[in-house]
């Protein structure tokens, strides 16, 4: 049975394809082999663009099924904690936290994002400062089945090297079953959007960084626009003399009713619905048509955008939650590289360059947008693409079509050259030479603490064994 992945351009075809409700069932499942073939690969709500999933000829676990979500630990408030079932989606568990007067730490746009991927994965969003875009920074503790079948746990206090690399696996150290997210109150941010031509924003770029905002941006290179999206969060006197513990105390219900979500709610409905569509609509007109349709649409998307403020936003309704089987016309796929603050201003200049050489050369672009995010340094990962330092990406977003991957191999290259870090299951086509590019020796010792966890293989999938050279 072929499964694919959410955007439909990655396929798999294991011989089981299982989903569980139990950690029994998952300890069953690793036990016996000969009933469930290797590799044994969990999956969650498949947004991963390249081949996590793989699992051809072995056994797919869709953990979806293990949605359980915990009242928050609030006793300590500098180290407040929701533990969560590996299946809850991201999403849901931030609806159920921001009606307690609480959050996650990073409110990522995938709301469809299992606890069980955000734990062992890699993904990004603009960091506010003296805090982290990555969300498996911000788990503390996971409980997982070894290869033999046994249940294990580890936390950041009992075991902070060997959560480093469970943060990294990919499952490849165990199937995640459960994980604990540290968490922080509900605040209110001030939200807006400001345009800059390419050499603007490279000017202005340090005092970009040190304005003291969370910074994402969308790219326009065929009509040389940088739209940035700045997010701060404001001071609020209720919420500085509560200790907002539960549902129903005044913090809460002050918050909720403060805060506003329409200004997401309308850049969600175009990000995920309208500019997929119309991109989808511009692949079937010509060339010249095309465009000049996608270069006014960037124009549109500036003045949208622009209109889209406010100073008490919650920050929670950022995150989307997609239809599990959108339209194709909605579906759309992406890319992304990390590069340290030494490389980025070139890497940016050059790209914009780059894809307006290849649309020349080829004719094909883009047809969604180009957008990026500023991350701080972050070490908590075992291979964490901003462990040098703080980082900012470049991030190609599409319809996929014929000819998106004859782009990204030049795109992987381009980037490659110019000192960019991948994320394992958000870059495609990744090769071994790449990897070994962007994190070097660390392959090697994470392969080596791979194989005392897992001897048997029973994790390993054949995209992984070829990306990595185990």
């Amino acid at each position: 049975m072929e499964v694919r992945n959410w955007g439909q351009e990655i396929s798999t075809v294991p011989r089981i394809n299982k989903k569980v409700y139990r950690v029994e069932e998952i300890v069953d499942v690793v036990k016996n082999p000969d009933s469930y073939p290797s590799p044994v690969r969990a999956v969650g709500s498949r947004h991963s663009t390249t081949k996590c999933i793989d699992a051809d000829g072995g056994t797919l676990l869709d953990i979806t099924g293990l949605t359980r979500i915990d009242e928050p630990n609030t006793e300590d408030r500098d180290n407040m904690t929701i533990t969560v079932g590996a299946g809850a989606r991201y999403y849901d568990v931030s609806r159920f936290l921001q009606a307690r007067g609480l959050m996650h730490y990073v409110n990522t746009e995938i709301g469809n994002l299992t606890a069980g991927a955000a734990c062992v994965g890699q993904t990004k969003d603009s960091a506010f400062p003296g805090e982290h875009g990555q969300v498996n920074t911000y788990v503390v503790g996971v409980k997982y089945v070894n290869a033999k079948g046994g249940l294990c746990e580890v936390t950041e206090e009992s075991g902070p090297e060997l959560m480093s690399y469970m943060r990294a696996s990919f499952g490849m150290l165990g199937i995640v079953y459960e994980v604990t997210f540290k968490i922080t109150r509900l605040r209110l941010m001030k939200l807006y959007h400001k345009a800059y031509t390419l050499d603007e924003f490279i000017d202005q770029l340090d005092e970009l960084r040190s304005s003291g905002c969370a910074l994402m941006y969308y790219m326009m290179p065929f009509v040389n626009r940088i739209l940035v999206e700045h997010r701060s969060y404001i001071a609020d006197d209720i919420l500085d003399k509560a200790d907002g513990r539960s549902e129903g105390d005044a913090t809460s219900k002050h918050l909720l009713t403060k805060g506003s979500d329409w200004q997401f709610r309308l850049r969600n409905t175009g990000w995920s619905k309208v500019n997929p569509f119309f991109g989808s609509v511009c692949q079937l007109v010509p060339r010249a048509l095309k465009d000049y349709f996608l270069s006014t649409a960037d124009f549109i998307t500036m003045a949208a955008l622009a209109t889209l403020a406010g100073d008490t936003v919650l920050p929670a309704e950022q995150t989307i939650l997609y239809h599990e089987t959108p339209l194709k016309s909605t579906q759309y796929t992406f890319s992304i590289f990390a590069f340290g603050m030494k490389d980025f201003p070139q890497a940016l200049r050059d790209y914009f360059a780059f894809v307006k050489d290849y649309h020349q050369r080829t004719g094909w672009r883009c047809t969604v947008l180009n957008v990026g995010y500023r991350i701080y340094q972050d070490k908590s990962s075992y291979l964490s693409y901003t462990s040098e330092e703080e980082s900012m990406t470049i991030d190609p977003v599409t319809n996929a079509d014929e000819g998106w991957y004859p782009f990204l191999k030049e795109y992987n290259e381009f980037c490659i050259q110019r000192n960019g870090k991948p994320l394992l299951n958000q870059t495609p086509l990744l090769t071994t030479e790449h990897c070994k590019a962007a994190f070097g020796p660390q392959l090697l010792e994470f392969n080596e603490r791979r194989k005392t966890m897992d001897p048997s293989n029973r994790f390993l999938s054949d995209h992984f064994k070829g990306l990595l050279e185990f």
